[in-house]
């Protein structure tokens, strides 16, 4: 019996001896393991830290392309401002233009419309000590072409002629009434605002009720020249005044007593 106990507690007493060297040896293999477990950890930890910084990377460099867009479009409108800015002459001279441009058509319009032009006016007798005759005109006249600064117009002419002649110490009666036919020229240049400067120079062929004046025929030519101040009180109508030199004859070798003389001209004109 104490043999048979011997033996068991011998095996026993082996496998607790084994137990420990096995417990000693597995100790140290999980100290091993641990720490390569944690070796391991630590690598991963900077590669991860690099795997992270990457990523914002990329996006941070899509988010500034995507600011450079409008960026670049803010750059394009400053420069487009910055060359408006260097060019302050274009638009002024768009609107001159423009200006210009409407001008011309109001001018091409007032040319198409008619107007009807009427003149009083009253020519003292001058220059002629035997012949004392004067004049009481009316004209009406059309302007039907313009020539730059230079326009034509036709019309009538009416006068009312009265004073006498001593040709001859002879004593004539030189009153008589005219009617016919008159042709103007008129060179115009703007003076400023609404008034216009011209040079008036017209012909009127006349046909009297009488030989005129005394000693003369009963038909004769009435020539007229002068300056001429214009006023467009509106855009349709406007009033002038103007002082002109006149000589009236009829053109013959005989029979042919003309005379001259000065006066004032009011004009009305009206376009329709």
């Amino acid at each position: 019996m104490s043999g048979e106990c011997d033996k068991k507690c011998g095996h026993r007493h082996d496998r607790a001896m084994e137990k420990r060297r096995a417990a000693r040896f597995m100790l140290p293999m999980a100290a091993l393991g641990l720490i390569a477990w944690q070796s391991a950890a630590l690598a991963a930890v900077p590669a991860a830290a690099q795997a992270g910084q990457v990523v914002p990377a990329a996006q941070t460099a899509e988010k500034g392309r995507a600011a450079a867009v409008p960026s670049a479009q803010q750059e394009e409108r400053a420069d487009a401002m910055k060359g408006e800015a260097a060019s302050p002459q274009m638009q002024p001279r768009e609107v001159s233009e423009t200006t210009v441009a409407a001008e011309a058509k109001t001018e091409a319009a007032k040319e198409k419309r008619k107007d009807v032009e009427v003149q009083l006016e009253y020519l003292d007798g001058r220059f002629f000590k035997k012949r004392n005759v004067d004049l009481y005109n009316v004209h009406v006249y059309r302007q039907y072409k313009k020539l730059g600064a230079l326009s034509l117009h036709y019309g009538l002419t009416f006068e009312r002629a009265t004073g006498y002649t001593t040709e001859d110490d002879i004593w004539r009666d030189a009153e008589a009434v005219g009617f016919g036919p008159s042709y103007m020229m008129r060179w115009t240049k703007h003076v400023s605002g609404k008034l216009d400067g011209s040079v008036d120079a017209s012909g009127s062929l006349l046909a009297y009720n009488h030989a005129h004046p005394g000693n003369g025929r009963a038909y004769g030519f009435l020539w007229r020249i002068g300056p001429r101040l214009t006023y467009h009180y509106t855009d349709r109508d406007s009033l002038s005044l103007a002082y002109l030199f006149h000589h009236s004859s009829n053109g013959m070798g005989t029979h042919n007593p003309g005379y001259n003389g000065v006066g004032f001209s009011l004009g009305f004109t009206h376009w329709y």
